[in-house]
């Protein structure tokens, strides 16, 4: 019997589209997801990621300062590491995705994505959907998620964070090449935005810093905040003669209310001409002219006043200040830092400085796994200089292009240990260590080889996991790592019981130990006369617990 084709359908086939449209979303953001398949998905299919380090690019410094990270690799698979090494730990994620702007700006499935692509925004979604899934889980409860986009996807991604249910605590625009950045038949881009989102309720650390303000440079680390003493919104005719009255300044910015030799006079006039009037009467300004400061330019004299904060200072939606012109402290700095680089429009050092510090602890933790040439790494490491804090990046990328080896690791290297500017001065390293590591894989067949081959190279993430990068011990089978706090002992072969329990015994502080074991025996009566503060853990079975809630080829088949 022939079978009745409906414009080159048949039935079944016509049946099966119907199931899967009914099986969407009826509401919200929707993509095209079947022509989004990422080649990965398929090159990975039966494999596992873990990490082995690259010990030649370690940095190890004296100082007592943090150790950071750096994953070479695809993020999606830094990430379903970080998954179980870093789960519910992490203050701030900062990411610059790329922007989707048809220009060869964006490799998907090893092709430039360009202008003419019929799925070019669903492939976009789909790869940012799959990330998001992964690092939401990596934030603390009032952790917060920063991604900074411009006009293409700007729609896009805001979709798509309500799709997963992100409470949005905020967008700044910032101004991040004032003369516009690309060429537009009307309106110069000059601008991008800065999207702060959680799944929690944060806290916001920093408040009393001048976010988004061009104010006076000296006075960044102040108690207060300088704002424009004349008032915008109120005129000469609204306050009268007591608000209306002029201050004397010279041209080394010397302030008074009264006539000095060499002073010129200054009243509320705005650019416009427009008669204003001051914030303070004169009396004030008398009593208080210490509180006030005159900065001169070329085309005009501004008041300034210490605006002390009930409370604290919230930033504005708007930044605007030379700090953060991508030309002069992105490209240009990049440049200083690496002369021969050939990386593509590097973010504001300060951009990223400033929003990371808005959530992130002094002894927090930053992860962005779209590093690209490492500004997030280098902003971390300055907010430490500043405050003599404890943070620690995370930060992740691919090698296209050598990224990795020419751009990301160069800068993290020369910001730690110091370098030269072309001019022949020194800049000074602000020290700190580093940890490199690639991703790798194993076979995911719950084999007991399979299990065991996890095992061993699971090591480099339990030293991630527990922040224990300092080697105690290092036999065969038996491994013991330490911090400035804690150890971590792993065993991975049970035989070696005994001698694993002297080594652990030796030890002061509280451990965590990871033993090997294929049917998820921890051991724990084996280990209970230990005197030691002790946590502990089977292995791999708490890895491979993570690894099939994300993979599907990971879970057991029945």
């Amino acid at each position: 019997m022939k079978k009745e084709k409906y414009d080159g359908y048949s039935r079944e086939q016509l049946i099966a589209e119907l199931k899967k449209l009914n099986k969407r979303k009826k509401y919200g953001l929707v993509w095209e997801e079947e022509k989004t398949k990422e080649k990965f998905e398929d090159e990975s299919s039966g494999k596992l990621p873990v990490l082995v380090e690259d010990k030649k690019r370690e940095i190890k410094t004296a100082d007592d300062k943090p150790t950071h990270i750096l994953i070479e690799g695809d993020n999606y698979h830094a990430l379903s590491v970080l998954n179980y090494t870093h789960a519910k730990s992490i203050d701030v994620i900062y990411i610059d995705p790329p922007y989707n702007t048809g220009a060869r700006d964006w490799k998907y499935n090893n092709d430039y994505v360009d202008k003419e692509d019929a799925y070019r925004h669903s492939k976009w979604l789909s790869f940012m959907h799959n990330r998001l899934v992964l690092a939401k889980k990596l934030l603390k409860p009032n952790g917060v998620l920063i991604i900074t986009i411009d006009d293409y996807e700007l729609l896009s991604v805001l979709g798509l964070l309500e799709n997963l249910r992100a409470k949005t605590l905020g967008r700044v625009s910032i101004c991040i090449k004032p003369e516009g950045r690309r060429q537009s038949k009307y309106i110069m881009e000059a601008h991008e935005y800065a999207i702060f989102v959680s799944w929690g309720n944060p806290i916001t650390r920093n408040l009393n810093s001048d976010f988004g303000l061009d104010f006076p440079e000296e006075d960044k680390v102040s108690k207060f905040r300088w704002e424009g003493l004349m008032r915008r919104d109120a005129g000469r005719e609204d306050r009268g003669s007591d608000y209306w009255y002029p201050f004397y300044v010279d041209a080394e910015g010397n302030l008074s209310t009264e006539y000095f030799k060499g002073s010129k006079e200054l009243l509320p006039i705005n650019t416009k001409g427009i008669e204003r009037v001051w914030l303070w009467d004169k009396a004030r300004a008398k009593e208080n002219i210490k509180e006030l400061q005159a900065v001169v330019r070329k085309e005009r004299t501004t008041i300034y006043y210490k605006r002390r904060e009930q409370g604290r200072v919230k930033p504005t939606s708007f930044w605007f200040g030379s700090k953060y012109n991508a030309n002069a402290y992105g490209t240009r700095l990049l440049t200083q830092i690496l002369p021969a680089n050939d990386f593509d429009y590097p973010k504001s050092l300060y951009s990223v400085l400033d929003c990371i510090d808005l959530f992130l602890p002094e002894d927090g933790i930053v992860v962005d796994f779209f590093a690209g040439s490492g500004t997030t790494g280098h902003a971390t490491l300055e907010l430490n200089k500043e405050d003599k804090g404890s943070r620690q990046f995370i930060i992740c990328t691919n090698n296209e292009n050598n990224i990795c080896h020419h751009v990301t690791y160069p800068r993290i290297e020369k910001v730690i240990k110091g370098y030269k500017i072309q001019n022949g001065d020194t800049v000074n390293g602000l020290g700190n260590s580093l940890k490199y590591y690639k991703t790798n894989y194993v076979g995911s067949e719950p084999t007991h080889r399979n299990k065991k081959m996890l095992t061993e190279k699971s090591v480099e993430m339990l030293c991630m996991k527990e922040n224990t990068f300092e080697e105690v011990v290092s036999k065969r089978d038996i491994f013991i790592y330490r911090s400035k706090e804690k150890y971590t002992a792993i065993l991975l072969n049970e035989l070696k019981l005994g001698e694993f329990k002297k080594e652990v015994a030796k030890l002061k502080f509280p451990v965590s130990v990871y033993v090997f074991s294929l049917e998820g025996d921890d051991f724990a009566e084996d280990l209970q006369d230990l005197k030691n503060n002790i946590t502990i853990c089977s292995i791999p079975e708490a890895i491979l617990k993570v690894y099939r809630r994300i993979y599907e080829h990971a879970k057991p088949k029945k």
